[in-house]
């Protein structure tokens, strides 16, 4: 899941801003609740004579403007300074991490949103949600899963948190506890696609191909057309020992999607069990064309095109990989016999 899309979940950002602009009751001097006396008066001796100091309110306004013109650098200086001053308030944390993750710096925005929910009153299911996600994005998928739990328990209406969870879980091989997490997404939102393609995920890898088939078919009803249902199908079918069913999955999907690395080694592998492997080298070769620093496609290409008594080709193409770091081809170039 990528596998969990970041993309997703930026749009909370703008939302955050937006949300905190509206808010009523008056403003709040800028401290958070949790920050002591001593605090509030370092920040006013460290400010500039006779500067003005905005309230966080203020702050996230000016950030705002910035953020739909997408001028980030001057919308993160506004929030450097901020957080300077206020380094215990959860709000400027949690904006300054989603504008971190709005220029791809996800290890940083992870720190900031841990950090916001290390001062932030109460349970926040969202914004758990929203630190999960860092998390796995920056592979910590143990992080994540504690985030969606907390997530999870905070509102166990919200089908997202068991469902994302349940991935995470997947991911830890922690197949049981999966299962049971599916079954609560399950509940709360029956119509969702992705339930049943994790569960078909569960069974491919336990290899209970009926299970998996089964579940995969009720994505594919949801979501007919979905590239990443189909391309799950077609492992299943191939894992199954239907390759020609696999091809026709495969070669049904759009152009974009066969930029996938998974779906070009699939249906090479698919072409290679019906005995064309002719057609699985040209179908790798032409990825390993289009993507010409990948050390594994090229190793790849070189291996079905050795498979396809190419030889000449074989040797060009593993010298490409082995030029290109990969570990194995110098050693798989040794075993071949000299031309």
């Amino acid at each position: 899941m990528i596998g969990l899309v970041v993309g997703a979940v930026v749009s909370v950002v703008l939302i955050f801003f937006a949300a905190k602009t509206l808010i009523g009751g008056g403003e709040r001097t800028g401290i958070g609740s949790q920050e002591s006396a001593e605090v509030q008066t370092r920040a006013g001796e460290d400010a500039p004579k006779n500067a003005p100091i905005q309230t966080i309110e203020q702050v996230l306004e000016s950030v705002q403007v910035y953020v739909s013109a997408q001028e980030f650098e001057p919308a993160t200086a506004i929030l450097r300074e901020a957080i300077g001053r206020y380094p215990l308030d959860a709000d400027l944390r949690f904006a300054m991490g989603g504008l971190l993750m709005m220029t791809e710096e996800f290890e940083q925005a992870y720190e900031q949103y841990a950090a916001g929910l290390e001062h932030d009153e109460g349970v926040n299911p969202e914004m758990q949600f929203t630190a999960g996600t860092l998390a796995n994005t920056i592979d910590q998928p143990e992080l994540a899963l504690r985030h969606y739990q907390i997530a999870m328990e905070g509102d166990p209406d919200n089908a997202d948190y068991p469902l994302y969870l349940a991935n995470i879980q997947f991911k830890l091989n922690q197949l049981d506890q999966a299962k049971a997490s599916l079954a609560i997404a399950a509940r709360l939102s029956p119509d969702r696609a992705m339930v049943y393609a994790t569960w078909a995920k569960i069974g491919l890898r336990q290899n209970k191909l009926s299970i998996a088939k089964s579940q995969v078919q009720k994505a594919r009803e949801l979501e007919p057309y979905a590239p990443e249902w189909m391309i799950l199908e077609a492992n299943i079918q191939k894992r199954d020992g239907n390759p020609e069913r696999a091809i026709e999955l495969l070669s049904a999907l759009p152009q974009a999607a066969m930029e996938d690395p998974e779906a070009v080694r699939l249906l090479a592998e698919s072409y290679g069990m019906i005995g064309q492997p002719a057609d699985a080298a040209s179908r790798m070769v032409d990825y390993a064309s289009a993507n010409s620093d990948d050390a594994k496609a090229a190793f790849d290409a070189a291996v079905w095109l050795e498979r396809a008594k190419l030889r000449e080709d074989a040797v060009l193409w593993g010298r490409r990989a082995r030029d290109l770091g990969h570990p194995s081809a110098q050693r798989w170039l040794d075993t071949l016999p000299e031309l």
